[in-house]
């Protein structure tokens, strides 16, 4: 946890204790940098604040991409814009809670990031014969795309490309429902595992960042489309 008010962290130190967790507390970005970045130090979860001394919430986040590290980010933010909350997506993190917040919300998305990490290292069972992908699908072909869900490895056009826990299981539930309109409701209770209210465009900003890694056109997918109104489809032909 990167947090420098004093009253916040102590609150989230003590609730997510008391949810049997092991938690470090770092109070600026400089050190976080020295910690993350420089050291490799590992964690399962990092709650980041985005405005910080020393390395704003941003620019740590993104050094953390930049150096291969995709352990999953909470991002925390007194910032209630749009286009900040948008940023911090856009530079890697996987989801974010606007202060003030409700702390049963944090600690669900909290939990729901911990069993997204969790799936990665999980064995699926195998795949239905009948080519369909399903949530024990092991890999996935289309377009130019090759993923491989149980070794959590990506491939566009040949190349690798790196993604997030968050991002391969939001694909790995698009993939198993082929052909079905899934709300942003079904999305958040599948991939972040909660029922809590969340904004909407946590889910959108994220369908945002696969049409950026998968689709020849972003901004005219033939794969990951919208369906007005009610949510988003995946199809392999495109």
């Amino acid at each position: 946890m990167v947090e420098d008010e004093d009253h916040i962290a102590r609150g989230l130190l003590f609730n997510l204790e008391l949810d049997g967790h092991t938690v470090v507390w770092l109070r600026d970005g400089q050190e976080a940098y020295e910690r993350l970045v420089v050291a490799r130090e590992g964690f399962d979860l990092i709650i980041l604040d985005l405005m910080l001394p020393g390395i704003s919430g941003i620019d740590l986040c993104r050094a953390l991409r930049t150096c291969g590290n995709y352990t999953p980010v909470l991002m925390l933010t007194a910032k209630n814009h749009e286009k900040d909350k948008v940023q911090g997506l856009q530079v890697g993190a996987d989801d974010y809670v606007t202060k003030p917040f409700n702390l049963e919300e944090l600690l669900a998305r909290v939990e729901g990031l911990l069993r997204r990490q969790a799936w990665g290292s999980q064995h699926p069972p195998p795949s239905s014969d009948s080519g369909v992908p399903n949530q024990g699908t092991a890999s996935l072909s289309f377009g130019n795309v090759q993923i491989d869900f149980d070794r959590h490895e990506v491939r566009v056009g040949g190349q690798e490309v790196h993604v997030t826990p968050l991002e391969i299981a939001l694909m790995k539930t698009l993939a198993a429902h082929e052909g079905r309109v899934l709300s942003r409701e079904d999305l958040l209770r599948e991939v972040w595992g909660t029922e809590a209210p969340m904004a909407t465009r946590t889910v959108d900003n994220f369908i945002l960042r696969l049409r950026k890694l998968f689709e020849p056109d972003p901004t005219h997918p033939r794969h990951i489309r919208s369906v007005r109104g009610r949510g988003y489809k995946f199809s392999r032909l495109g």
